[in-house]
């Protein structure tokens, strides 16, 4: 395995899943959507919100479909000036599918370790690093520390002071207790 072409397929991952738990967050959200509406309404009144709406919906519920698009997309504009053998694409068509099959399971599972917070109240990137770890994990076996330490260091490098500590303290508890017999 290229580790440096794993590390940048984990950064191209994790922005991918950070848009589309975004865009999931923004649409799940009524009054976001309501703003939206709002400002397109001011910049051009001679469309409806109606309309606006409807194009806003269709752009949603597309959105999910379009792995290969939006990875394209993401490396396109992000990545552009790295070489594609340096960017490990199986890690990629591996574990991008597959955030939302494992958000609501992560949830839960970091729920159960957290008592004065829940998932739901941690910053979107930190939920987003939780869901990339487990998912790596599970499916690709990575060994728990090397995943944890990945982790750390994203979390350094994209968000808060506080998010190493959280993601090391948590994901060790959360990895710890999945059971590989019964998940398999």
């Amino acid at each position: 395995m290229n580790i440096k072409a794993r590390i940048f397929a984990r950064k191209i991952v994790l922005l991918y899943f950070y848009e589309q738990y975004f865009v999931f967050l923004a649409w799940e959200n009524k009054q976001m959507i309501e703003e939206i509406n709002k400002v397109s309404d001011a910049l051009d009144p001679v469309h409806s919100d109606a309309y606006v709406a409807v194009d806003i919906q269709k752009k949603f519920e597309n959105y999910y479909e379009h792995v290969d698009y939006e990875i394209s997309y993401i490396i396109q504009q992000h990545f552009s000036n790295i070489a594609k053998a340096d960017i490990d694409f199986s890690y990629i068509e591996t574990v991008a599918p597959h955030f939302f099959d494992y958000l609501w399971p992560v949830e839960q599972l970091v729920n159960q370790f957290t008592t004065s917070f829940v998932f739901a109240e941690m910053d979107i990137m930190d939920r987003v690093i939780f869901v990339l770890w487990y998912v790596e994990y599970v499916l690709l076996q990575t060994p728990k520390q090397v995943v944890i330490n990945e982790m750390i260091e994203l979390a350094k490098r994209y968000w808060d002071e506080a998010s190493p500590k959280l993601i090391n303290g948590i994901g060790h508890k959360v990895l710890s207790s999945y059971d590989w017999k019964n998940n398999e």
